[in-house]
């Protein structure tokens, strides 16, 4: 912060007498003043630093008691704590405990006899008096009564965890039918001090046990082995699980509900599935290849499986996609659905996300959130390796690009360093700079130091840095220490330093030199962005003769000429040849350019990127490569080459129309069945046949189905309508949002029932799209039905959940009001210009039904905007009522 101080200086000479005091008189010295100009003064603050948690007591061992009020809603716990202190000695201890009441507070002797403790607690921390003074060579048992209360916490959460009261009943009262009742927690980022006291840090490591008492009627699941089951004589069971080896307190997790159990393996460790009992029989495509998964990450780490299970959980209303819980990870219920919905939404990609964790993550931990990629990068490279190895580099590369893709879209907004300690809340660390952009890092670094040193590299660090937590700079040492070279360069640009390379790329050939001269110019911009980029990258050349020239180069200038000798001007020239940068780079294709590429390039992004360059363009070659490209062994090109088909289907339109007919039937995936479906509609709306049609409604992917009744609707809405009406009953989200589409644009008073029975029933990421289609229905109704449907839309506006499904509903009931204003003005004007007494009669009657509507729906947003607690829908709220 900057001050402005406006002073005048008295400059006075201050004998040295005036100090010592002699015994002589010191001589006046004359004072003189002298205005001086205003001077600014900058005042520096320190910068916001989050640091990891300091050790003063270690966690040696957790002991749980627990059981619980469905009604209050509350949990009933006991929790036996073992310490030592860490380093120093200390005669008191601090733990977090989140809204609890606290009922004892008491240390344990060796045999379990229990001797009260002073101490104070304010709802966050509870602080012990330990009585005496603990070494390092002793450890004590703490033993403390508490009842947690979950639901009585502050609402807090973010985008990637939507709430942080680590504890759920879900359902408690049994009130909703389409729901199960439910018990789990989220103990990420430090929410498991909602339902035990810990030390809640990420550097801290625990083992653990713990009794979970429950009605007989419900399975739990809990990290470790399920030692033994003991049945109460209250119609209750007790179930008791226990973990031998450490991990985070965040890792904590219990879940209880009505569970189907399908059992598997891998080599001797159980690998279980719970799912609801409806989804049983497709529990292993639930979480699929799982086995698979953990013989693969095993081998390519060279490091066993290190947990002593791996079971996994779905369970209903989760606030985050998953969580990586040691041998127990929770899944929210969107990757459950039967083996049609799965054809489309299979949760593969996170199933290999939160078992990578087990290495990254579970049994080595970020020591602080700033560290967070440690955990996240590598959790989301792990889905890369296990692509690659599963269905192929192109596959690979193809997720991949898309995790660039959202990086870079959010760069857009701010570049911030992957390893960053300055973040406001810890919640900001999960973006996609920890993930997305920390996972490509992870790519940049295989690329560069090689398959075999990366792969030994991971195994050092994660042996040398095993149950312990670990900073950015243990991975470092790890990879300088296999490699032998020294690394901070990479470290420095790519984790610690904010942004990525923007290159333009030009090239030239000099006839007269025989001399291809390519430039290179490097053009981020940004706070703590390098301007200067150390890039090891590829160059690939082809000449006329279809000889290849590759060599390795390295961009390390702002500005940057690397030259070839060349006989005649090269027909491609391809920086970035194996696509392994994480990089912006502008390098234009001309068609030609651009078929040679897609011809000759080895990657996935060659071809990909070839198609960008042509889909526009109507030249001859350019139509005969996307033509190829529909015949493309990966299914993302063949999707990508029909968006691109508008001028084939102009110039070929014969050809072309049977193309898209047969990938609408016979394409083995169904993402470009769908695709082409949409081009049919789009390009060829005469030409389609309702009868192909009619029978893609009866597609096996839903996905399909969705696309082709869309379609459908629009060459024939009797027929379309009459296809949504026998799809009602279907498991797919997707299909009752394209039905609610159709049936939004049909506005019939008879889809009332659908859309109130649908909104009860559907639940996640799917209530966005049917609020607002909702919406668009209610827009085209009358009063009596918006009264009746209102509430419908209010209570998911002012539900709990991520925010952004509540503002479909919101945005719904602005559209609802601004109808009636829109047609209040209307009125008024009209009223204004009739002179007809009967006219006017009849307008002032509309006028005050209309103001009536409009009134109440604007007294309903207040009371929405008054009890929202997140601040963008709390503005969208706010600015509806101006």
């Amino acid at each position: 912060m900057n001050k402005h101080i406006s002073f005048i200086i008295a400059i006075a000479t201050i004998a040295l007498s005036q100090a010592c005091k002699p015994t002589k008189e010191a001589s006046e010295v004359p004072t003189s003043y002298v205005d001086l100009d205003t001077v600014e003064v900058e005042s520096y603050d320190r910068p916001v630093y989050n640091p990891s948690e300091t050790r003063v007591n270690d966690l040696l061992h957790t002991k749980l008691e627990v059981s619980f009020d469905w009604d209050s809603t509350y949990l009933y716990g006991k929790a036996f704590l073992t310490f030592k202190p860490y380093f120093y000695d200390t005669d008191s201890l601090t733990v977090d405990a989140k809204g609890f009441q606290i009922h004892q507070v008491a240390m344990l002797d060796e045999v379990g006899n229990k001797s009260p403790l002073e101490y104070s607690y304010d709802s966050s921390f509870l602080k012990i008096d330990l009585g005496k003074t603990y070494s390092r060579n002793d450890t004590f048992e703490i033993f403390i009564d508490y009842t947690a209360m979950p639901n009585k916490l502050d609402a807090g959460g973010s985008a990637a965890i939507t709430s942080d009261k680590g504890l759920y009943f879900i359902n408690p009262d049994g009130s909703d039918s389409n729901k199960p009742r439910q018990i789990w927690t989220q103990g990420e980022t430090e929410a498991s001090s909602c339902w035990f006291p810990t030390i809640d840090s990420p550097n801290e490591k625990t083992t653990q046990e713990i009794f979970i008492t429950v009605d007989s009627a419900f399975k739990t699941l809990s990290n470790g082995t399920l030692m033994f089951q003991t049945e109460n004589a209250d119609g209750t069971r007790t179930d008791f699980w226990k973990q031998k080896l450490p991990h985070a307190p965040y890792l904590f997790m219990m879940a209880i509900g009505d569970f189907a159990i399908v059992e598997d393996k891998w080599r001797d460790i159980p690998v279980n599935y719970y799912v609801e009992p409806k989804y049983e029989e497709f529990a292993k495509d639930i979480y699929p290849n799982t086995p698979e998964m953990i013989e693969f990450f095993s081998k390519q780490l060279n490091y066993d499986y290190p947990w002593d299970k791996y079971h996994q959980v779905v369970v209903r209303d989760y606030v985050s996609g998953a969580m990586e819980n040691t041998g127990a990870v929770i899944y929210g219920e969107f990757v459950q659905g039967n083996d049609r919905y799965l054809i489309d939404n299979s949760g593969e990609d996170i199933v290999a996300h939160e078992l990578f964790h087990h290495w990254f993550g579970d049994l080595v931990t970020c020591e602080s959130w700033a560290n967070l990629p440690l955990n996240e990068a590598f959790a989301t490279y792990g889905e890369y390796l296990w692509n690659e190895f599963k269905y192929g580099k192109d596959e690979a590369d193809y997720k991949g690009y898309n995790d660039l893709r959202v990086y870079l879209q959010t760069a857009r907004m701010g570049k911030e360093e992957l390893i960053r300690f300055d973040y406001g809340h810890r919640m900001e660390m999960f973006d996609a700079h920890s993930y997305q952009k920390g996972g490509r890092v992870l790519h940049v670094l295989r690329s560069y130091v090689g398959d075999e040193a990366f792969f030994a590299a991971l195994n050092h660090y994660l042996k040398t840095n095993e149950y312990k937590p670990a900073e950015i700079h243990h991975l470092r040492l790890a990879f300088e220490e296999v490699t032998g070279e020294d690394l901070n360069w990479f470290f420095n640009q790519w984790f610690l330093s904010a942004g990525h390379p923007v290159l333009e790329v030009e090239k030239e050939y000099i006839d007269s030199l025989n001399l291809l001269r390519v430039h290179v110019k490097q053009t981020q911009e940004g706070d703590n962005v390098p301007a200067v980029f150390r890039l090891p990258t590829k160059i690939e050349i082809l000449q006329a003769n279809t000889l290849y020239y590759e060599q390795n180069i390295v961009v390390d200038q702002r500005e940057q000429t690397f030259e070839f000798e060349f006989d005649e001007v090269p027909l491609l020239v391809n920086l970035d040849a194996n696509k392994s940068l994480l990089a912006e780079i502008d390098q234009d294709f001309n068609v030609e350019e651009a078929a040679m590429l897609y011809k000759h390039g080895g990657e996935f992004l060659d071809r990909y990127f070839a198609l960008q360059a042509l889909k526009r363009e109507k030249d001859s070659l350019a139509l005969a490569t996307i033509k190829s490209a529909l015949n493309d062994k990966h299914w993302k090109i063949r999707s990508y080459a029909i968006e691109g088909i508008r001028n084939l289907a102009k110039s070929e339109t014969e050809e072309t129309l049977a193309k898209l007919q047969e990938m609408a039937k016979e394409d083995e995936k169904s993402n470009v069945r769908a695709e082409a479906i949409r081009a049919l509609n789009k390009y060829f709306e005469d030409e389609v046949s309702v009868d192909l049609l009619k029978n893609a409604t009866e597609d096996r992917s839903y996905l399909v189905v969705a696309s082709a009744l869309n379609a459908l609707y629009e060459k024939d809405a009797e027929a379309g309508l009459k296809a949504a009406k026998k799809l009602e009953k279907e498991d797919s989200p997707s299909i009752i949002t394209s039905i609610a589409e159709i049936y939004a644009e049909d506005g019939s008073a008879e889809h009332l029932d659908f859309f109130t029975t649908q909104l009860k029933a559907i639940s996640g990421f799917n209530i966005y799209p049917l609020s607002m289609s909702f919406g668009d229905y209610l827009d085209k109704q009358d009063e009596k039905t918006i009264k009746e449907a209102m509430p419908h839309l209010i209570e998911i506006a002012g539900g709990e959940g991520a925010w952004w499904m509540r503002m479909g509903a919101v945005n719904s009931i602005i559209k609802i009001k601004s109808k009636y204003t829109d047609e209040s003005k209307s009125l008024e004007s009209k009223i204004k210009s009739t002179e007809d007494t009967a006219e006017l009669a009849d307008l002032n009657q509309r006028k005050n039904k209309v103001d009536e509507m409009k009134e109440w729906i604007i007294e309903e947003l207040k009371q929405l905007s008054e009890a929202e607690t997140n601040a963008n829908l709390k503005r969208i709220l706010e600015g509806s009522l101006n």
